[in-house]
């Protein structure tokens, strides 16, 4: 079983050769909205939804009312600009956080990002605390200089 935990892995499988049925029409829409939130321009909740109706029309969706675990949020967001983006993005959870960090660059991936990974996972697993994994998240966009606005604490 294949999870999808970002907007980059959907669009990777709509756009792959993997997808398991044909290209309908809520494939495609599946497809541009997986992008536009790349871009910056459609949120991830319009990416999940579009993406939960294409896998249910090509019935390879488990259970969409299905969490595994409950969403963990922060305190406070941490607003960042992503790499190449020109909006600004407010991360809530844990999930959020983990959302960003999949889809950061391969290139600039060094130890603070690997630190801030394992701190995310950690929560995810119920290891730390979503405010432990902020502070880590929060630290990281300040040293990659996408944070928006003041300190990262």
């Amino acid at each position: 079983m294949l999870s999808v935990s970002s907007a980059h892995q959907a669009s990777g499988l709509l756009a792959g050769t993997d997808w398991p049925a044909e290209r309908t029409a809520l494939h495609r829409v599946a497809f541009e909205t997986a992008e536009k939130v790349l871009e910056g321009s459609r949120s991830t909740v319009d990416g999940r939804a579009s993406f939960e109706e294409a896998a249910r029309e090509a019935g390879v969706l488990v259970d969409p009312e299905l969490e595994v675990r409950q969403r963990m949020y922060f305190e406070s967001g941490v607003k960042i600009r992503p790499y190449g983006k020109s909006s600004v993005r407010d991360v809530k959870s844990v999930d959020g956080a983990c959302e960003v960090l999949v889809d950061w660059p391969h290139a600039k991936r060094g130890p603070d990002y690997q630190s801030a990974r394992e701190v995310v996972q950690a929560a995810l697993d119920g290891k730390a605390t979503p405010d432990q994994a902020r502070e880590a998240f929060a630290v990281l966009a300040a040293d990659a200089g996408i944070l928006v606005g003041s300190s990262p604490a």
